[in-house]
């Protein structure tokens, strides 16, 4: 059942939609829009560049995601600042409506359907977008699950359609955040909520990720292991920084959303995680230390409740309304 029926609008226009033999048609914009492997493709025809490069890239990186989420589901750093920002939709009725935007593989949406709500997935790539499909009907899910393509930016829902939306470590990737924002408010009810997931913070770009990058580069020189990976890094997240505190804050507040709640997510943890991902890509075998992950967790919350250092965590998990 396709739990969208009913919601769905002309993306650039937001107007009515007709559905027609060959798909669905916008009379205003004399626009169609058809199907791809089986979901309606409700992407605007005029999208940028990098748009299109961001679609074609997460589709080709289909199996690399796969394989990496696989390592990523058992660590402690991961699972537990994903169940932080999970429980702040899981305040909802049971049956609530929620859209995620840029939902790449679909764990997250599989997740809240399990705690008994209704999913509207989004993403750009088709890839991704079909192996989310997947996990759901593969889960049982099928009814209470609908997959669209759609650029975050310009968003195919009537407004006020939804009981809340989330969107997870993917805002950083979009050319116009606020732009995303004003859309996710504008489909949501009134009182709606809105969780941001893992959002990387802005200062390891100035910091940690150019030092570490050359200590890496210079290991693998000494090691005689090619340096490689970048293919695995889309043009969007070379472009993009992550957000501060504040830049968040005032993207949410500009986007018409007045009580805002931001959580740090991560600090020692995540920083274990993502040097053992980076070694192992380095030696070509999983080296994870996932004890130690879990046993500074704690001292991750301690840190940041600490008022310079909440400033600085790795990642940032967020509610509006």
């Amino acid at each position: 059942m396709d739990i969208s029926q009913g919601i769905l609008c002309c993306p650039d226009c937001k107007g009515p939609l007709d559905h027609t033999e060959a798909g669905l048609y916008c009379p205003a914009c004399t626009v169609d829009y058809g199907e791809l492997d089986g979901m309606w493709d409700l992407v605007p025809r005029d999208s940028s560049a990098l748009k299109l490069s961001e679609r074609n890239h997460y589709t080709g990186k289909v199996d690399y995601f796969l394989h990496m989420h696989a390592t990523w589901n058992r660590s402690p750093f991961y699972r537990h600042y994903h169940a932080c920002f999970l429980d702040e939709l899981r305040i909802l009725p049971h049956a609530s409506l929620i859209l995620e935007t840029g939902c790449g593989l679909g764990h997250d949406g599989l997740e809240l359907l399990r705690s008994g709500y209704r999913v509207v997935e989004t993403d750009i790539s088709p890839g991704q977008l079909a192996q989310a499909r997947c996990l759901h009907e593969a889960e049982g899910f099928s009814a209470a699950s609908t997959h669209l393509l759609a650029d975050a930016e310009n968003l195919p829902f009537a407004s006020g359609s939804f009981d809340a939306a989330f969107t997870v470590a993917s805002l950083h990737h979009l050319p116009d955040p606020l732009t995303s924002l004003r859309e996710v408010r504008r489909v949501l009810k009134p009182g709606g909520i809105f969780v941001l997931g893992t959002e990387p913070n802005s200062w390891q770009n100035y910091t940690i990720y150019p030092l570490g990058k050359a200590l890496l580069k210079a290991a693998r020189s000494i090691a005689g292991v090619p340096i490689g990976g970048e293919e695995m890094v889309s043009e969007a997240d070379k472009l993009t920084e992550g957000f501060s505190r504040r830049q968040l804050e005032d993207l949410l507040r500009n986007a018409g959303f007045t009580r805002i709640e931001l959580q740090p997510a991560g600090y020692l943890s995540a920083a274990i995680f993502f040097l053992s991902t980076e070694i192992s890509q380095m030696v070509g075998r999983d080296i994870k230390l996932f004890p130690l992950e879990r046993a500074v967790i704690p001292l991750d919350g301690a840190l940041g409740r600490l008022p310079l250092l909440s400033h600085y965590p790795w990642h940032w998990n967020a509610a509006a309304s």
